[in-house]
């Protein structure tokens, strides 16, 4: 029979156990209840390592033509005349196409008689102002020579009527009646000398002589611009190159809007790429790289000819000009072109998969697991970049394992599924806790059966 004491001890280990049962039900239910509302995300990681990642610069390109032009005409009209197709090669100066020239011609002879009339009103002024002179010099000899017969006057008889003045006529008329001239009258054939030399004066100015040379020279340039409208009827080449683009025949509309055909030189081709801020320092101008065309698997010899002072407005990357050191004919516009830039300088360091490395709002950043079901965010620093990897400067150690598929998604804190299986650190954590969890299963059978001895030591005594 159980005593007293052994009874009250075992329903104080029973009470124990059902709490211990409730509580890692209620615990077991609320880790339920979370993972239902958190969402797990699918990710594949990877373990940082070190490496060496190597300055070299490994572009993309095309290639571009070593100089083009666009040929327009420099006036409207009719085609008449188409002299090259594409694929001709052209010399600088060589006639590409002729327009009609009936609006030139029209305007040559329109700007002609415009010259002729302003000529003639040239000559006509230039006449009238040697008449002028002439009859104002006139004037002046007749008044200074009345002005001198009153002035020398004793007598009335001394005046010749036939010398005098018409405007002065009835002033004598009245003298040859009368007495001697008056001081008044002297004053009055003064005067009259004095209009005569003014009027002399007026009629030796330039004023509508300069006016109308100006307008012999203005229509001297009409004839010269419609002369030059009527030579840009016949089109030239700009320069050397090779047709192409060509898409235009005999009656159709030229206009100054609208290209005719383009020149294009590839007898200096460029390859054209673009670099971000990291990469400039590896780049110089005259430093020497290696083009590989993957189109026909040609490689060839190149130099940095030019690096851009101001970055793409889009792309906000700095364009790049290699020059071909020797090119073919096998070359062409746009083609594709794989740049390789040896630098050298290669070091060991902590490097990332390019993959794994977010940049986002000017921020850069990874997201790392520690235990292989969350991940927290890491803020990085890079000091280099390959096309495969970045060079870690810091927040990221050797050995821990980041997010390189599936990082779109996830969060600092957030649930993960790790769908590739290179994660042995976790599984020989995974073997500890289910050793640990073993040694404490084991512990808690040896204090039950260390309850049962005492109960049935009990038992025994009473």
């Amino acid at each position: 029979m159980v005593s007293k004491r052994n009874f009250w001890v075992a329903l104080m280990l029973m009470t124990i156990v059902m709490l211990a049962g409730c509580s890692s039900q209620m615990n077991e239910n609320s880790v339920s209840a979370d993972e239902e509302q958190a969402p797990i995300h699918p990710v594949e990681i990877e373990e940082i390592k070190k490496g060496t990642l190597t300055n070299d610069v490994n572009l993309s390109g095309h290639v571009m033509a070593g100089s083009h032009m666009a040929v327009l005409p420099m006036l409207a009209g009719e085609i008449k005349a188409v002299h090259v197709k594409n694929g001709d090669t052209v010399q600088r100066g060589d006639t590409l196409f002729e327009l009609d020239t009936t609006d030139a011609d029209l305007n040559i002879a329109q700007a002609r008689a415009g010259l002729e009339a302003a000529q003639a009103s040239l000559t006509s002024a230039k006449t009238m102002r040697d008449q002028s002179v002439k009859q104002a010099e006139m004037q002046v000899e007749q008044a200074k020579n009345t002005y001198n017969m009153i002035s020398n006057a004793e007598d009335s008889s001394d005046v010749d009527l036939s010398e005098v003045p018409e405007e002065l006529q009835a002033v004598f008329a009245s003298l040859l009646g009368g007495s001697m001239p008056t001081e008044q009258d002297k004053q009055q054939a003064k005067a009259a000398v004095r209009q005569a030399e003014m009027g002399l004066e007026q009629a030796k100015s330039t004023d509508q002589i300069k006016a109308a040379e100006a307008s012999v020279k203005q229509a001297e340039i009409s004839v010269d611009m419609a002369e030059q409208q009527k030579t840009h009827a016949v089109v030239k080449a700009p320069m050397s190159g090779q047709v192409t683009g060509l898409d235009v025949s005999v009656g159709e509309m030229a206009s100054p809007q609208a290209p005719l055909l383009q020149l294009v030189q590839m007898d200096s081709p460029v390859v054209e790429v673009n670099v971000n801020e990291s990469q400039l320092p590896n780049l110089k101008e005259g430093q020497e790289v290696v083009v590989h065309i993957r189109s026909f698997n040609q490689t060839y010899e190149g130099k940095i000819n030019y690096i851009s002072l101001l970055p793409s407005e889009q792309s906000r990357s700095y364009p790049v000009e290699i020059e071909l050191a020797n090119p073919d004919d096998n070359l062409r516009v746009g083609m594709l072109a794989e740049v390789l830039i040896e630098t050298g300088g290669d070091n060991e360091q902590v490097v990332a998969p390019v993959n794994a490395v977010i940049e986002q709002n000017n921020e850069t950043f990874v997201y790392v697991t520690i235990d292989g079901t969350t991940v927290e965010r890491r803020d990085l620093s890079i000091n280099g970049e390959t096309a495969e990897w970045f060079g870690i400067e810091s927040g990221l150690q050797e050995g821990e394992y980041v997010v390189v598929r599936g990082s779109h998604q996830l969060y600092d804190g957030a649930l993960i599924n790790i769908r590739n299986d290179i994660n042995p650190s976790f599984e020989e954590q995974d073997d500890k806790e289910v050793e640990q969890e073993g040694l404490d299963d084991e512990k808690e059978l040896s204090e039950e059966q260390s309850i049962e001895n005492v109960e049935r030591s009990s038992t025994k005594g009473n």
